[in-house]
């Protein structure tokens, strides 16, 4: 019995130092596991480029499956899926409180936006152009500057946003569906976020509005945005 006491009494501090070991080697683990920040926005332009190849790749464009219907729903989810995985790993960003934080919920807020799966216009507070009384109308919306970058590269081509005009008269929610490169694409979103334009209508009241704008780029300047005809095929 007394053998037995005295077992206890030396098992007692090993237990509790094997515990403490046990621990402490799990956070080192945990702590070896997350990913750093330029680890995550690596992975996040890699996820980036997914995302526009989906949209490179539209319904119009699909030959599977035969019924146009079940093309478009299956796009739809790839796209849902494809912003989703940019929207988790956005989040991991923010986990690691970065120092431009305000940057990353925005764009954290545009790719859980545009995750969402298709569903009836009565479950949303953002629409498409047909499903409003009165689309959003641009009003003298200004050109995108021409980078001395684009310059010195002779570069040309289009820059097309897919973004929100809001009930609240504001630019939000902006994601290059077809960047290009040389400064170009920042020089449209930045000529995205000076547009004025009279909010959609629908049931009566202001609305806001999917829309995608086009930004064309030659003859070394910007020309004004447009409504392409075809969204989702270029």
């Amino acid at each position: 019995m007394r053998h037995a006491k005295m077992n206890s009494r030396f098992l007692l501090p090993i237990l509790v130092t094997s515990l403490t070991a046990s621990i402490f080697s799990d956070r080192q683990t945990a702590a070896a596991q997350q990913a750093t920040l330029p680890q995550l926005e690596a992975k996040l332009q890699q996820q980036y480029a997914a995302i526009e190849d989906v949209f490179a790749h539209g319904p119009a464009k699909m030959v599977y499956p035969p019924d146009p219907r079940e093309r478009i729903h299956r796009w739809q989810e790839d796209l849902a899926q494809s912003f989703a995985d940019a929207g988790k790993t956005i989040d991991e960003i923010l986990a690691l409180n970065p120092p431009d934080a305000e940057k990353w919920r925005e764009r954290s807020d545009t790719m859980w936006l545009y995750s969402q799966p298709s569903s009836p216009p009565s479950s949303r507070t953002v629409f498409g152009a047909g499903e409003v009384q009165r689309k959003a109308r641009l009003i003298d919306p200004p050109a995108a500057s021409y980078p001395e970058a684009a310059r010195a590269a002779k570069a040309k081509g289009e820059v097309r946003l897919r973004l929100v005009l809001a009930s609240d008269g504001t630019v939000k929610y902006i994601f290059p569906m077809k960047p290009l490169k040389h400064g170009l694409t920042e020089a449209a979103i930045e000529a995205a976020q000076k547009i004025k334009f009279e909010p959609a209508i629908r049931d009566g009241k202001p609305a806001s509005q999917f829309a995608t704008l086009s930004y064309e780029f030659k003859n070394g300047k910007g020309l004004p945005p447009y409504f392409p005809q075809h969204e989702f095929y270029f």
